[in-house]
């Protein structure tokens, strides 16, 4: 297949009505869009082998899950994405699916009434998909906003994403409710983008949690000049012990990939789960007592 057939063919798929600020569509050498507000920008890049398998998910889960990473990251920002740019590495035997990876983003991106505005392909060796998402706020929400006193907040405990891992690397299948979740979770994020945005007026600091719950809490205790202590009996209320009563815990704390939206507030946050609060200090702790974190990191020798 010629990169013009395959193009029209994806083309076709992130097709939609174009919104009033977008002046000039995809189909020219760049996207022009307009806005009135601050415009937040962020990207990010899944490798196969790296981010995730084919041999455990699908290119349309692959293409939700990278498009939810960039999609979380403008909300916890406290804006709303408008429009998103992707770039595919497609190695030929790939090129018989690559519509279901444009499906999958397509699907991510209507959740929020994201639009496809562009992006580029290239065959190569192995699979890698780029995804940069644009979005626009009123007032951004920073890692640098958390305040002695204030409380600190999930959207929903983490922990699932890294339990899924667990599962999936030992080859076991699903048992119960909470074990299909936690795999269905870490092939391709579920995000309640919406409760995401209800938050933002109460919300000092926000970060998305994609590299784990405390290192991402280092990330706002360390921007923010404050320490952040945890609250273990909060986290203790955990789903994730009916998958495995001693190593939930860990999956809470060190899990990455939920894609949980982590805040801090000096007022009650509606729907969000209290795990925590800020003090004078520095670092991350567990019930007043140093913790470690365990996320996952890139490495380069």
């Amino acid at each position: 297949m010629k990169e013009a057939e395959l193009l029209g063919e994806i083309q076709a798929i992130f097709a939609r009505p174009a919104k009033p600020n977008l002046s000039v569509p995809n189909g020219d050498d760049g996207a022009v869009f307009k806005s009135n507000k601050e415009v937040i920008a962020c990207a990010d890049v899944a490798v196969e082998g790296v981010h995730f398998k084919p041999e455990w998910s699908s290119l349309y889960e692959v293409g939700r899950k990278i498009t939810a990473a960039n999609l979380a990251d403008v909300c916890a920002m406290g804006g709303w994405p408008e429009f998103v740019l992707v770039t595919v590495v497609l190695p030929e035997k790939y090129v018989g699916s690559a519509t279901e990876l444009a499906k999958g983003i397509a699907f991510e991106a209507d959740l929020v009434g994201a639009q496809v505005i562009g992006g580029d392909i290239s065959s190569g060796q192995q699979l890698s998909i780029s995804i940069t998402a644009l979005g626009d706020t009123s007032r951004p929400i920073l890692r640098s906003g958390a305040q002695v006193g204030d409380s600190v907040y999930v959207s929903h405990l983490p922990g699932l994403s890294a339990a899924g891992l667990a599962l999936l690397t030992q080859g076991k299948v699903a048992s119960s409710k909470i074990e299909e979740r936690a795999i269905s979770q870490h092939k391709a994020p579920t995000i309640d983008y919406l409760k995401y945005r209800e938050s933002y007026a109460k919300l000092n600091s926000a970060i998305d949690i994609s590299d784990g719950l405390v290192t991402d809490a280092g990330h706002i205790a360390s921007a923010s000049g404050v320490g952040i202590d945890l609250n273990s009996e909060a986290l203790r209320g955990s789903e994730l012990k009916e998958v495995d009563g001693e190593r939930f815990l860990d999956w809470v704390l060190n899990g990455g990939e939920d894609h949980v939206l982590l805040g801090a507030s000096n007022e009650d946050v509606a729907g969000f789960i209290k795990i925590g609060r800020v003090f004078s200090g520095s670092g991350v702790t567990l019930d007043g007592n140093e913790i470690t974190a365990g996320g996952f990191t890139h490495s380069w020798k």
